[in-house]
């Protein structure tokens, strides 16, 4: 009954079959991406995009970071901050019709986290942060680009 209330209204699943369309033929090479959280992407990324045979796409993704202080105490102290993560992307088609037209988007995250007296509580504190954001941003960009090449 829910598939058939599903179909009704026009949903198509991001994976499997629709419309006689597998969406896992897209074979999406993920390029390397600069710094630990870009290791942590790219990883993630891959884990999305499982394929066997030839890649049929290139993503490349770059990051940049943005910090600020959220909260303060009353010595003037920072005792949190927002670490804010973008990552923009492009998928281009390694077949001569896909590469004229890449696909691109952005995607962004926020995390805070407490700002301490020991410095390697911060470290590790603004290190965790990072790995979580580019989890965060995997799963962002995978739906996007799977969403984008299932209408193409």
């Amino acid at each position: 009954m829910l598939a058939a209330t599903l179909s009704a209204c026009g949903f198509e699943p991001l994976y499997g079959e629709g419309k006689g369309k597998k969406y896992s033929e897209h074979a999406i090479e993920v390029m390397p991406i600069p710094e630990h959280e870009g290791q942590v992407l790219r990883a993630a990324l891959r884990r999305s995009f499982i394929f066997n045979g030839p890649a049929t796409h290139r993503l490349e993704v770059q990051l940049s970071e943005k910090m600020n202080v959220v909260a303060i105490d009353s010595a003037g102290d920072v005792t949190r901050q927002r670490m804010t993560i973008t990552a923009s992307w492009h998928l281009f088609g390694l077949a001569a019709k896909d590469k004229e037209k890449p696909l691109r988007g952005a995607v962004s995250v926020f995390e805070t986290y407490n700002v301490f007296a020991s410095d390697f509580s911060n470290l590790t504190a603004e290190r965790a942060a990072r790995e979580r954001s580019a989890r965060r941003l995997a799963n962002m960009i995978s739906v996007e680009v799977t969403a984008k090449l299932g209408g193409s």
